[in-house]
């Protein structure tokens, strides 16, 4: 890959607040590019007015221009949505990778974080219940699905005394999954890839609804680890390779 190639970083962002999540994927895409030596790496969101459009202004000038979803599944923004607004903003042909959430390494790293919370709390994951709080959509059922993926992947990996999934926008909800639990064992992760309105409104919304007092985990797309897990996924991409 020569110095020419083009890789964008994509989050949704918030629409009521654009600005500091957008600013949040800059500064991500800044650590991507000190792990991705031979790429010039940019953030957008698609909520900032301008965003993405400006991260592709010098696409069609590059040898080869990448797309990186931060986005927890394939669902309608990143299979229509995403697309539409790339093909509005460049002529370029453009190599979509698949998004963060579907990335093998992320059930991997969730079972760290949690494995860490644990212990934190004086825990095994024997003795640990974990409830992922994920999305859903009524749009479509890849969000749900993603978020089961994960969940079925964990639980080949690690023993829990129990793991639940719950949705902000689908049933089961958040609040089903993380009824009738032991505070002293529980754990909550959301599978949110940053920290907008679901995250910090409508889960601890949930979860006080459940009656919840467990750990709050913060959403496993802030995790140190994930610009290392993106520069790899941008190395890896067919037929792209980055030394």
């Amino acid at each position: 890959m020569t110095e020419t190639t083009l890789a964008v970083i994509v989050a949704h962002g918030s629409p009521s607040d654009p600005d500091p999540l957008d600013r949040e994927l800059k500064e991500l895409a800044e650590r991507v590019g000190d792990l991705a030596p031979g790429l010039r790496v940019v953030g957008a969101t698609l909520a900032k007015p301008g965003s993405l459009e400006a991260a592709l202004e010098d696409s069609e000038a590059a040898s080869a221009t990448l797309v990186y979803p931060f986005f927890m599944s394939k669902g309608w923004f990143v299979s229509k949505e995403l697309r539409r607004r790339v093909s509005a903003a460049t002529k370029a042909e453009v190599h979509y990778l698949e998004p963060f959430g579907l990335d093998d390494e992320v059930t991997s790293l969730c079972i760290q974080r949690v494995s860490q919370a644990a212990a934190q709390l004086g825990q095994t994951l024997r003795t640990t219940v974990l409830v992922l709080a994920a999305h859903g959509s009524q749009r479509g059922p890849a969000s749900a699905n993603a978020a089961r993926a994960i969940k079925d992947r964990i639980a080949a990996a690690a023993e829990f005394h129990d793991m639940r999934l719950g949705f902000v926008e689908e049933e089961p909800t958040i609040t089903e999954a993380a009824t009738d639990l032991n505070a002293a064992t529980a754990v909550c992760l959301p599978l949110f890839a940053t920290s907008a309105g679901h995250v910090l409104e409508d889960i601890p919304e949930q979860l006080a609804q459940a009656g919840f007092k467990g750990r709050l985990m913060a959403p496993i797309g802030e995790d140190e680890q994930v610009p290392r897990i993106i520069a790899n996924a941008l190395r890896e991409s067919h037929p792209f390779s980055v030394s």
